[in-house]
């Protein structure tokens, strides 16, 4: 039996300062000759090809083709890492060591359910040092996906695929929104919501997470709860 878990990027493992934020606007000035207001655009737990379609209908005034979502969130990757280097972004407390500690571990796989796509997420975990803990070739992004829950569906399929019958296996979706606890359920994973982005502990509480925390804690701790195994 393995434990299969599942981590949220922004918000969860790291926080960027809004630089993904920065590079969609600095991606929009480029395209549509002028940058968008994030206030009116629902951000945290969002796709990048969600961000993509919503900031292209409220700069054109009508729906997006996928050719201009693709070419936005394209364009995105390529100034996310000069927005990285711009911005003081940081490493949340107690994940290096957490994925430090389970990555040596046989009986766990450390994967990536994220709204980013793959080169996006790539991008972000290596300027943070963290992408070597993580197998990308088996992680879950958006992709063609504008929705978390068809996210987390591609993510257990890949569970499927590589390590046979997912109710064999513990599988565990870590995230800091509402929409990380509700894609998770929605797959039959256990849940752990994280009050390091924008939702409170008490907002996350309210969906029922299997285990709701603060912040992540020390590896011991985290470890001997995922090995607990039960709610």
């Amino acid at each position: 039996m393995l434990k299969i878990l599942f981590w949220d990027i922004d918000g969860t493992l790291i926080r960027t300062a809004k630089a993904g934020l920065y590079a969609f606007a600095q991606a929009t000035t480029e395209f549509w000759g002028e940058a968008v207001d994030f206030d009116t655009i629902a951000t945290a737990g969002m796709t990048d090809n969600y961000i993509a379609r919503q900031i292209i209908k409220v700069s054109s005034g009508r729906e997006a083709t996928q050719t201009e979502i693709d070419s936005l969130c394209r364009r995105y990757e390529e100034l996310l890492p000069r927005e990285l280097a711009a911005r003081k972004g940081l490493v949340l407390p107690e994940v290096a060591n957490i994925l430090a500690r389970l990555h040596e571990r046989e009986d766990y796989k450390l994967l990536l359910l994220t709204g980013n796509s793959k080169m996006g997420a790539q991008i972000k975990l290596k300027y943070f040092a963290l992408d070597r803990y993580f197998d990308f070739d088996s992680s879950a992004f958006a992709e063609q996906f504008e929705q978390r829950d068809d996210i987390a569906k591609s993510a257990l399929a890949t569970v499927h695929s590589n390590w046979g019958d997912p109710g064999q296996h513990k599988i565990y979706v870590i995230g800091d929104t509402p929409h990380d606890i509700t894609c998770g359920k929605g797959i039959g994973a256990y849940t752990i919501g994280v009050a390091t982005g924008r939702y409170s502990i008490e907002e996350l509480q309210s969906l029922s997470p299997w285990w709701g925390v603060q912040s992540l804690p020390e590896p011991d701790v985290f470890e001997a709860k995922i090995a607990a195994e039960r709610v």
